[in-house]
């Protein structure tokens, strides 16, 4: 019998490595689940127990996820097959790694060892061998060659210098550079990779929830709303106040679009795409607990579930009803003061909090979408009654989904008189990217 002295011990594995399985985890959640990063990676480091181990697991699996096409050009230069040849487990593990090497001050035998670690954990035992010995061979081929990749000539070749540097499909730059020009593309392009910080709402006295805040230790300041708290380090989940619904999570564009509503109490009020019920809960909030609930319509019932839940929490009133923003589950006369639509769209203008977004969407979505929003605000323009207010709003920035939706609709109801219009981006309201316009129906065609 051999000696359990003498058994060969499993080498430690290397330092940093949770925090990196974490980031890997969520990386898997966004690619294979579909799941969004602005959940899934706070679900993914939740068990964490260091603080440090959390901030630098939520930071690699973001990085990742906004650098991926980067990533994969860099990566293209050192493999013997295009990136998405690589089997799925393996190539997030290379992404992993190549943006330690290429966009941290990770050390570089940090980034490969754990690394080569976590692909053998990602494939079949009895393949972890070579699978950690193709990473190797990867990522030190790419930390030699690193300082002499071919990134395109700036003057030359501005786009795809661009979509390289600020790590967005090119596409999305021209897009950019076509409604702003050359110089405002990028400064919204470098903000769009600019992590966001928490904005909270708060449902009662800010300056009051400001100061406990403040006394329990969180940073936090006054934000541009009248309602809104800047919080850039807090964790919601971990604050009493939004457990008790007296702070939601909501950005300042977002907030922007229920104060271009002007709700007045007693106002009625019908909130199509209303999931998940963060503009629902705020214009709630104004019509007031003496008037109407407000209409909510949402076609997705694990959305509704979320308005439901939103406005428990809150205590406030909403009529939550499953159906078709094309046409709304409400009597066919209904006809209401306010109506909000925030329309179905593409969601570039989150790609601060979510930046998968940008490799998710294609030229296709803008197109297909613009088709969806034109038929839902004519929709929603039937439900406005007279001398009321209709608000379109989506987060995004294309031509098609916003300035050309407002034209159309000009165009259509002439029984609407154009209102606000506002495009806020991120690079010169830290906000997300979110196009709002506002109509007020006259009272010609009252009868329509």
């Amino acid at each position: 019998m051999s000696d359990p002295s003498r058994r060969r011990q499993a080498p430690p594995e290397p330092a940093g490595l949770p925090a990196r399985r974490a980031a890997l985890a969520a990386l898997r959640a966004v690619e294979e689940d579909g799941a969004w990063s602005n959940t899934a990676v706070p679900a993914a480091v939740t068990d964490l127990e260091q603080a440090r181990d959390r901030s630098l697991a939520s930071h690699l699996a973001y990085d990742t996820l906004r650098f991926e096409g980067t990533l994969d050009w860099a990566l293209g230069h050192v493999l013997t097959r295009p990136p998405d040849r690589v089997e799925a487990p393996l190539r997030r593990v290379l992404r992993l790694g190549a943006l330690q090497l290429l966009r941290t001050e990770v050390p570089s035998h940090a980034a490969v060892a754990t690394s080569v670690a976590l692909a053998r954990e990602s494939v079949p035992s009895g393949r972890a061998q070579g699978a950690g010995g193709f990473v190797n061979g990867v990522l030190r081929a790419l930390d030699r060659q690193r300082d002499q990749l071919p990134w395109p000539d700036r003057a030359t070749d501005p786009v795809a210098h661009l979509a390289l540097t600020t790590a967005h499909p090119v596409w999305i730059v021209r897009e950019l550079v076509d409604r702003f020009g050359d110089e405002r593309a990028e400064a919204i392009l470098l903000a769009d990779d600019a992590p966001p910080g928490l904005t909270l709402r708060a449902t009662g006295d800010r300056d009051a929830l400001l100061a406990e805040l403040t006394a329990a230790g969180v940073t936090a300041t006054a934000g541009a709303t009248p309602a809104s708290i800047r919080a850039p380090g807090a964790d919601p989940r971990r604050l009493g106040a939004f457990i008790e619904g007296r702070a939601v999570p909501q950005d300042e564009a977002s907030q922007r679009v229920v104060l271009a509503a002007d709700v007045a109490p007693g106002d009625r009020v019908l909130d199509l795409c209303a999931g998940p019920g963060g503009k629902t809960t705020y214009l709630a909030a104004g019509v007031g607990p003496a008037g109407p609930p407000v209409v909510a319509v949402e076609l997705h019932p694990h959305r509704a579930e979320m308005v439901r839940s939103a406005a428990h929490r809150q205590g406030v009133a909403v009529d939550v009803r499953v159906g078709d923003a094309a046409v709304p589950p409400v009597p066919d006369d209904a006809r209401f003061d306010v109506v909000l639509l925030d329309a179905p769209c593409t969601g570039l203008g989150t790609g601060r909090r979510r930046p998968e977004v940008r490799w998710r969407r294609t030229p296709t979505d803008v197109t297909d979408l613009a088709s969806l929003q034109r038929s839902l605000v004519l929709a929603a323009a039937d439900r406005v009654a007279p001398g009321g207010r209709l608000v379109y709003s989506v987060c995004t920035w294309t031509a098609a989904e916003t300035t050309e939706i407002a034209a159309w609709l000009d165009q259509q109801r002439p029984d609407l008189e154009p209102g606000e219009r506002v495009q806020l981006l991120p690079d010169r309201d830290d906000t997300d990217g979110m196009y709002l316009a506002v109509w007020n129906r006259t009272d010609r065609d009252a009868d329509r």
